[in-house]
This record gives structure tokens, C-alpha cells and sequence, in this order.
């Protein structure tokens, strides 16, 4: 992980120096020595990494190589806090105004100095390699480490080997398989792909259906090679060919003497002239079927390919039009219980069924907490299958994690780890963030990312046109693909809404990050504050969680005023009460936060938050959410120049915002506000035209630079005529209730977000602007209390991309709706709700043909 983390900080001084306008002055010459020394370093981080379980030098030599990336970060964030923020602007403006800083002599006094102190570090870090014997693979060009040789060789899978126990739960899948092998049209399902986490028993399937009769008998010869992480192609390509053909001791020699266009050219020329089933069992990376795809040409042939992977994105390039992807689920409840006592209890003798009941009733207990992985129902099993007493088996049962996670060889910690270690380095970081989240927790995959941004963890592309959503997107999509986050909701127009981490693997991830010391842990309902001590050297990461014991509810005191917290990043709290002073109010010291996320309950809760939160010091903050957290008074927020993410839904109580109080936040990005927001006068917004995300928006929208120009309270002023949010992609429009009932024109507001592919509009309305006026890539339409009187479906089935439609609460007040032929090409949800006055609606044949789902109530 320190690679990662080295590699972040390599970046954003490059940045720096891309960014400036003359010279530094004095602290240009170092901050480009520091990023050289640091790209030295990172091009041994990614071995060191690896070999750091083998070394307690290795290991303590990457801890002190972590900390001095994460202070050299500090450094310039303490820059950016002295000099640049003393005279306004954000954090560009910082690095653009280096230059302009002669008169700052104190604050370049004191970077200069600790710049000096970092190189120093380096220096003594560089001496240690050489005096402590500390050497990695990359210095000495030499081959794997003994540890990973030997994960290898544990790794590594023999057709003839069958599982020692009964295989549960693949039956429906062994026939799909099975069935995609055999297929006898020609061409048809080429290759067969088995894929999913680590641990679900994808070799085991893949035996299952290289042993099946059926397939025994379909094919005339069958060979399986296993490729691993250290893929050999040459290896691969011989093992292959000897499988094939069972050749004799001199036809071996031919076969090693071959070049390797000779010997790829006979692969193909044997699965062209026979009908052979090829294994690649436990394949990881597109690049490595690439390398041997030149052996496995299957055009023109009834041969196939069966693979197994984690990495689903594999599957999908191997043969992306005549492949077929088996992604293999986990076990239900039943056959995890069924696995569990095949492995452990059946067998046990009858003599005592007292005690063998006790075991069952326990054993129930305990395979919930694999959650339907057959590895760990396995390690499990085998666990208690050496347990001979009532009192052992229960003594796992009071640590069940902890046992499972203890297991050496090929357990369930590194059967994982091998998934983490392949990541790219920016993945890892990414992934290891997961572990803020509480169990069983269901993450919104939008904050996720804008998390990930706010901490710098997604690196700007090339591209113009791609926003760093856009590449978080990508980030969170690998990690789908490898199988190490699991899918959650998902939405026709949103994609992906909501993402988790399977239990095993938050387990892993929490545990990594903890020894990484990427992140501290407080659950509060296991230890009172009392007992909660932040680990050795400073904590940058913080997540709180609890709050349903009886410890819990007493609340929790924010750590934001110890020393060790100085350098937080990121605090998270899920559901936790806070304790709060006398006059409930709540101050940080964490100057160098950047990720702030307040949960105390939900929004009947509020009432347990605090009164004022101060966090004028809190300047290089980029996301800040406190969605329920009873806030009533946020003092300074129009300090908040960086911020990007800003969340106020169910945050306060009855409170007036000021209406410049969001101006000078130059790099927001997503706002979303209470829905009863109360601004006097105009909001006004900064750099309008990078918004992406406004939600509970009043009707007086906004201005733009001239504090003049934009809506007045109810739309009789329009914005510039050439004024467009082009970005916006989320817009939900509320009226203030003092308001309702007064029409607006919402047209020159929706008509300058060109872009805009959700809408809710919460409030009486003067009419629907025509649909030739409206974004034509809108696929959610909310109206709410909106009093059309004319029939709003004339026009919302003209847009060709509306895929979910919602009419809720006096949205149409007219007495008629009508549907026509041809309307509503792309609708699949149609919600209709309360409107009271509609007597008729017709719908004509051939409208809305891809509705699935409808729903109308109190109508």
C-alpha cells in the first residue's frame, strides 16, 4: 500500500510544478528533489510491498516509507494552510501563486525547513537498504520470493485431485456448464467462463464439469493447466500440448525444441482436428490470456476453452461474442448448513445425541457468519471436525472470526490477500477505504466516489472530457469486475446505486488497513470511550461506529481535539450519538481534514445532534455531509473554499442560510440542501458551470458572478440568455411552503441544463416547458405537487430516454390523461399516486411498450 500511497503524492507534486506560474523561489529546486527521491523509492515500493509478511525489516523499512510520503503530503497542505488561504482562493490558486510568496518569508522558512527534514528521512531510508541487507526483487533482478513460490505451489491445481468432501449447492450450475460445453452447433459458446471471488469454489466446478461423463465422452481429449498470478506461457502452451496428445518421451524433446510460433501453430492445428476441451483454471489478468491466446485460435473448430477467474473482466475479452459467463453465486442458508454437517457432524457417532444436538444448534449459529462462502464453510468444518468435546466447539463459537481468519496454508485471509495484492496501486487504497463502512452496510456508490475524490485517491486522466466521477466510476467498476465488491441496488438510470463488501472480506479489508495504519476503527458499542486508544503514530483516518448498546446510546466524544487526530483526513460516524459539551457545540482541530461524514441516527433523531458546529479551520475540507446529524448552526461555512461535496439534507432545523454563503466555494460540484431550505434573497453559486448535482434547490435558483443576474423568489428573473449548466446531471427544484400558492415558471431554469438526466420538480408550476426545450437525455421525471391542469403525459411521452416516470400528490389536477400510439418509447416504471382529481386516462395500443413496471394508488 505505500506504493499507493507514494504514488498519490508523486502525482500532486507533479501537479504542483505543472501548475505554477514562474518559479518557485526557493522551494522549487527542493519540492522537484523530493519528487525525484520519491519516484526512487516507488519503483521498489511495489516488491517491498509484497515481501514485507517475510522481513521485519522490510516491513518496518515500508512503514517509515509510508509515513514520510503521508508528511511530505502534510507539507504542502501546511503551505497551502499559512500562506495561500491568508489571502483568499483554493487550493489552484495556491499552487499557481508560488511565485508571488517572497513577501511570506516565514511560512517559506518553515516549508523550506521541513522539506529539508523530509529528504533527510529519504536519505537515512536509502542508507538503510544497504546497511540492514535489505534488497527486493526489482534491485536484484531475480524471480519471485520464496513466499510467494510457495503460495504457488499451494496454489496450484491437478485435474486427477477431487475435493475430500461432499460438493453442495453446484448442481443447477455444473448442468449449465455442462450444457455450454457440449453445445454441438458450431462455433457456439467457444469459451466457457466460471467467475467470482475468491473462495466460492469456481476449480471446483470447473473439476466437477472436466470429470462429467457427458463431457468425457463429447470430447476426445482434454487437458487442464493451472496459470496462477505467475503466468509462463511457455509453460502454459507445452503443458497443454503434452495433456493433448499423451506424446512419448521423443516426442517431448520435439515438443520443447519447437520456437513458440511452432508450437502455438500446433495447438491450433490439434484443437482444429479434434475436439478438445481446454482448461485454463484460475486465469487473472486480460493481459495474460492475450500472451497465450495465439495457441488457442478456435474458429472453424468444435473445441473449447473452460476458464475460471476472478476477474470477470477477463471473461467478458477473451471471447466477448461467443463466450458465455457463468458467475458463480454463493450458497444459500440450506446448503451452507448442509456443507457444514457433511464436514463435521454427520459422521460423529449417535452414542451421545445430546451433545451432537448441542453441536448442530451451535454449528447453525457459527456457518452464518461465513455467509454462504464455501471456503470459509470448509475451513470451518475442518475446524470442528478436530473438535471432539462440547466445550472446544464451544470456544470457536465464541471466536468464529478470529478462527477463521487464523487458518495458515491456503486460509481465507490469504485466499483474499491474493485478490489484494494483484490490485494496481490506486485500487488498493480505493478498496481499503471500504473498510470505514459498518458491517453489512449498503453504500451509496455516488458518495463513495466523491469520497475517493475528496482524498485525491482517483488520479485526473488524459482526457478532457472525462471528470474524475467519470474515473471513479471506472475504479468501482474493476473492483466489480474482480469480484471483491458486490453489487447492491441498482437503477435503470442511475446504474449502480448502491455497492457492499461481502462480510469475510470487510474482515480483510479492515484488518489490512488497520496494519497498514490507513485506518482507526471505534465501534462504541464494545468499549466505552474510556477504553478506546488510537493506535501508535498519527491516525489520518477515522470511522465511529455503534450506537445500539446500551454503551452506545451514552453517545460518543469526538476525537477532534487530541494531538494524535492533528492529522486526520477522513472521520466518518455511522449512527452514533455524540456526547456533547454544555452549551453543545463542537469545535476540530483536524485542520487537514478533508472527508467529514456525520450520522447520529435517522432524521427522527435529530434532536440528539449538537447546536453549532464551528469549522471555519477546517478550509481544506472537500466533502461534508451531515445528512441527520441534527445540526441546527454550521458557523463559517462560506469558509469552505475546497469543498466539492456539500450534504445538508435533514441537517438542520429552521435555520435561514445566507444567500452568498456557497460563493466562494469554487470547486462544488455536488450541492444538496434540506428540502424546506430557507434563503433570504438569490442563492448565489459559484462557478455554476462545474455544478453537477443540485438537489432541494429553491426556485431562486441561483446567480451567477453579477449578484444581479438570476431568479428572484419566484422566477421573474431570468439568467443570462447564454447562460447554460453544462454539467448539471441531477436537478430537484423544492418551493419554499410560504410559496405554494404562487405558479412559477420553471422554464428558463430547467432549459439551461441541457445535460440534466433527472428531474424533480417539488412545487406548484406554471406549465412543462415543451419537451423540445428539455435535456433530451432525462430518464427520471418526479413531479410532486406541481397542480398541472393541463395533462402533463402529452408532453413527457415525447421524451425518447424516459425510463421512470412519477406522479405523486396533485401533479396533475385536470380530470384526463391520455397516452397516444407511439408515446413512451423507452418507459419501464410508471408510478402514479394521489391525484385526486383524474377520472380517465387513456392509454392507446402500442404506447408504452417496454413498461414492466406500474403502480397507482389513491387515484
Amino acid at each position: 500500500m505505500a506504493e499507493a500511497i507514494v504514488s498519490v503524492v508523486v502525482e500532486r507534486l507533479g501537479d504542483l510544478l505543472l501548475r505554477k506560474a514562474t518559479s518557485l523561489h526557493g522551494v522549487s529546486n527542493q519540492v522537484e528533489q523530493l519528487q525525484y527521491e520519491l519516484k526512487l523509492i516507488q519503483s521498489l515500493l511495489k516488491d517491498a510491498d509484497a515481501q514485507q509478511n517475510e522481513r521485519e525489516s522490510i516491513r518496518q523499512w515500508v512503514a517509515h516509507v509510508r509515513d514520510v510520503a503521508y508528511d511530505a503530503e502534510d507539507v504542502i497542505e501546511s503551505y497551502a494552510l499559512k500562506v495561500g488561504y491568508r489571502k483568499g482562493g483554493g487550493i489552484q490558486k495556491v499552487l499557481k501563486r508560488f511565485a508571488c510568496i517572497l513577501g511570506e518569508a516565514k511560512p517559506i522558512s518553515q516549508t523550506s525547513s521541513e522539506i529539508g527534514k523530509i529528504m533527510k528521512r529519504i536519505s537515512t531510508l536509502n542508507s538503510h537498504l544497504q546497511n540492514y541487507g535489505i534488497k527486493f526483487d526489482s534491485m536484484e533482478g531475480g524471480g519471485p520470493s520464496s513466499l510467494s513460490e510457495t503460495i504457488r505451489e499451494q496454489r496450484q491445481t491437478f485435474a486427477h485431485v477431487q475435493p475430500d468432501h461432499v460438493v453442495v449447492g453446484l448442481d443447477d450450475n455444473l448442468k449449465e456448464v455442462v450444457a455450454c460445453l457440449i453445445e454441438e452447433v458450431k462455433c457456439m459458446y467457444r469459451v466457457v467462463s466460471i467467475c467470482g471471488m475468491g473462495g466460492l469454489g469456481k476449480t471446483t466446478l470447473a473439476k466437477k464439469a472436466y470429470h462429467h461423463p457427458q463431457v468425457k465422452s463429447h470430447f476426445q481429449c482434454r487437458a487442464w493447466v493451472c496459470i496462477s498470478q505467475q503466468c509462463k506461457r511457455r509453460d502454459v502452451w507445452e503443458g497443454v500440448m503434452i495433456e493433448l496428445i499423451s506424446p512419448s518421451e521423443t516426442e517431448r524433446d520435439k515438443i520443447r525444441k519447437m520456437t513458440d510460433a511452432e508450437l502455438a501453430e500446433k495447438l491450433c492445428e490439434i484443437l482444429r482436428q479434434n475436439k478438445c476441451l481446454v482448461v485454463l483454471d484460475d486465469i487473472w489478468k486480460v493481459e495474460d490470456w492475450n500472451r497465450l491466446s495465439a495457441a488457442f485460435q478456435l474458429n472453424d473448430t468444435n473445441s473449447r476453452i473452460l476458464l475460471t477467474s476472478r476477474n470477470v473482466d477477463v471473461a467478458l475479452q477473451v471471447d466477448p461474442r461467443q463466450g458465455h459467463l457463468h458467475e458463480l453465486k454463493l450458497l444459500n442458508n440450506e446448503n451452507s448448513w448442509e456443507l457444514l454437517q457433511n464436514l463435521a457432524i454427520s459422521w460423529r457417532s449417535e452414542a451421545d445425541s445430546k451433545i451432537k444436538e448441542e453441536m448442530r444448534s451451535l454449528g447453525k449459529e457459527m456457518v452464518s457468519y461465513c455467509k454462504g462462502l464455501p471456503l470459509a464453510v470448509i475451513v470451518l468444518g475442518g475446524l470442528l471436525t478436530a473438535k471432539q468435546t462440547l466445550e472446544e466447539w464451544e470456544q470457536v463459537h465464541r471466536n468464529v472470526k478470529s478462527y477463521l481468519h487464523q487458518q495458515k496454508d491456503l486460509g481465507i485471509s490469504m485466499v483474499l490477500a491474493l485478490s489484494y495484492d494483484d490490485l494496481p496501486s490506486h485500487l488498493k487504497l480505493c478498496f481499503l477505504y471500504l473498510g470505514h463502512f459498518p458491517e453489512d452496510f449498503e453504500i451509496r456508490t455516488r458518495e463513495l466516489i466523491q469520497m475517493w475524490m475528496a482524498e485525491g485517491l482517483i488520479l485526473q486522466t488524459g482526457s478532457n472530457n472525462e471528470t474524475l466521477e467519470d474515473v471513479g466510476k471506472q475504479y468501482l467498476k474493476e473492483l466489480f469486475q474482480r469480484c471483491m465488491v458486490q453489487v447492491g441496488k441498482k437503477s435503470s438510470v442511475a446504474g449502480i446505486k448502491t455497492c457492499c463488501l461481502h462480510d469475510l472480506m470487510r474482515d480483510f479489508c479492515v484488518d489490512k488497513a488497520k496494519l497498514e495504519n490507513f485506518l482507526h476503527i471505534i465501534n462504541v458499542n464494545h468499549e466505552s470511550n474510556e477504553k478506546i486508544e488510537a493506535p501508535i503514530g498519527e491516525v489520518r483516518r477515522v470511522a465511529i461506529s455503534g450506537g445500539s448498546s446500551d454503551i452506545g446510546r451514552l453517545g460518543f466524544i469526538l476525537p477532534s481535539t487530541s494531538q494524535k487526530y492533528f492529522h486526520l483526513r477522513s472521520l466518518l460516524t455511522f449512527s452514533v450519538p455524540l456526547k456533547i459539551w454544555e452549551d453543545k457545540s463542537i469545535q476540530w482541530n483536524s485542520k487537514y481534514l478533508r472527508v467529514l461524514k456525520i450520522t447520529t441516527g435517522d432524521k427522527r433523531d435529530r434532536d440528539r445532534g449538537f447546536r453549532e458546529m464551528e469549522i471555519k479551520s477546517l478550509i481544506h475540507l472537500r466533502f461534508l455531509s451531515l445528512r441527520y446529524a441534527g445540526v441546527r448552526s454550521i458557523t463559517s461555512l462560506r469558509n469552505l473554499k475546497c469543498l466539492q461535496t456539500l450534504d445538508l439534507r435533514w441537517a438542520l432545523w429552521d435555520v435561514y442560510l445566507p444567500n452568498d454563503v456557497f460563493r466562494n466555494m469554487e470547486h462544488l460540484r455536488h450541492l444538496y440542501l434540506l428540502p424546506e431550505s430557507k434563503i433570504k434573497g438569490k442563492l448565489q453559486l459559484p462557478n455554476a458551470s462545474q455544478l453537477q448535482t443540485l438537489v432541494n434547490i429553491p426556485v431562486f435558483i441561483c446567480d451567477v458572478e453579477d449578484p444581479m443576474v438570476g431568479f428572484d423568489e419566484f422566477g421573474n428573473k431570468l439568467m443570462p440568455s447564454n447562460f447554460t449548466f453544462n454539467c448539471l446531471h441531477v436537478l430537484k427544484i423544492s418551493y419554499p411552503f410560504s410559496g405554494w400558492d404562487k405558479k412559477v415558471d420553471i422554464t428558463p431554469m430547467v432549459t439551461s441544463c441541457p445535460h440534466i438526466y433527472q428531474l424533480r420538480l417539488r412545487g406548484v408550476i406554471e406549465k412543462l416547458p415543451e419537451h423540445d426545450k428539455i435535456s433530451p437525455y432525462l430518464a427520471k421525471i418526479s413531479l410532486f405537487m406541481t397542480n398541472l391542469k393541463e395533462d402533463p403525459m402529452l408532453i413527457l411521452e415525447k421524451f425518447p430516454n424516459l425510463k421512470i416516470l412519477h406522479l405523486r400528490k396533485w401533479a396533475h389536477t385536470g380530470r384526463k390523461m391520455m397516452c397516444s400510439v407511439k408515446g413512451f418509447p423507452q418507459l419501464q416504471s410508471l408510478i402514479i399516486e394521489h391525484l385526486y382529481c383524474v377520472e380517465e386516462w387513456e392509454v392507446e395500443e402500442g404506447s408504452m411498450p417496454n413498461l414492466c413496471h406500474l403502480k397507482i394508488q389513491r387515484c
